[in-house]
């Protein structure tokens, strides 16, 4: 994969740190983990023989996302329909998720939803609200009620972001400003946790061919499939490095 990569300080390169040898039975919670992009995550974790529990709004979804893994064989899959909405149903799921781990190793977050409609200047307030809402306030709950699971020292947090991080759509500004806002999230999590040991991970995506896409005629044969995103997560999370921010690009 192409790769380039910044530290939370800024500057290019790597370093050596503490590894989790492997995923065999690790508790992990991948929130948004139905959706196009984490089912390739969860897939990827599963092999590795983690115990995953995925949050959705959509017990549908999470009833295709069993359908998927069923022949994976290894692994765990605990599916738990949960809201990161409002901070109510937030701590809701932090007190279920508490009560079937305790104390999690990992934690994946790929929530949102993309939106391309209208330049700046025309963008509805209450479109405005929903983006906000959807793709913002979400990871920020998402921060709150799931980083006070982790362990400390070994915990990891990775969160998953849009390429609009990096690179401004017309009529997309919106995205643009959440996926910046996103990434600004992230690099501070990182600083605020160096304290006790937890590790952030940034992993800004190029477009993904999922399984929808792929059925629909919507997908480049030079994206990379969810599930090569799944394995390289799973890299992150086993690999040597202490890179905070990681730019997925485009297949060459």
């Amino acid at each position: 994969m192409a790769l380039l990569s910044a530290g939370a300080d800024g500057s290019h390169g790597k370093e050596e740190g503490t590894r989790l040898k492997n995923l065999e039975d690790a508790k992990v919670v991948v929130a948004g983990g139905a959706g196009g992009v984490g089912e390739g995550i969860v897939l990827a974790l599963l092999r590795q023989r983690a115990r995953v529990v995925v949050t959705s709004r959509s017990e549908a979804k999470l009833r295709e996302l069993q359908t998927l893994c069923r022949d994976v064989g290894t692994g765990e899959l605990i599916p738990l329909v949960g809201d990161l909405s409002t901070e109510a149903a937030a701590r809701e799921l932090q007190n279920r998720l508490h009560a079937i781990f305790r104390e999690v190793d990992v934690v994946v977050a790929s929530l949102g939803s993309w939106w391309q409609g209208s330049p700046l200047t025309s963008v509805d307030v209450l479109v405005w609200e929903r983006i906000l809402q959807d793709n913002l306030t979400c990871n920020l709950l998402a921060v709150k009620v799931l980083v006070p699971l982790l362990a400390p020292k070994t915990g990891r947090y990775v969160h998953i972001n849009s390429f609009s991080a990096e690179q401004s759509l017309p009529q997309a500004g919106p995205m643009a400003m959440v996926a910046a806002a996103q990434k600004s999230m992230a690099l501070t999590l990182a600083e605020e946790l160096k304290p006790v040991g937890i590790r952030v991970f940034e992993l800004i995506l190029g477009p993904v061919k999922t399984r929808q896409r792929a059925r629909t005629g919507n997908a480049r044969p030079d994206w990379y499939s969810s599930e090569e995103v799944g394995d390289y997560v799973v890299g992150l999370l086993t690999g040597s490095n202490k890179e905070v921010v990681h730019h997925l690009l485009r297949k060459r």
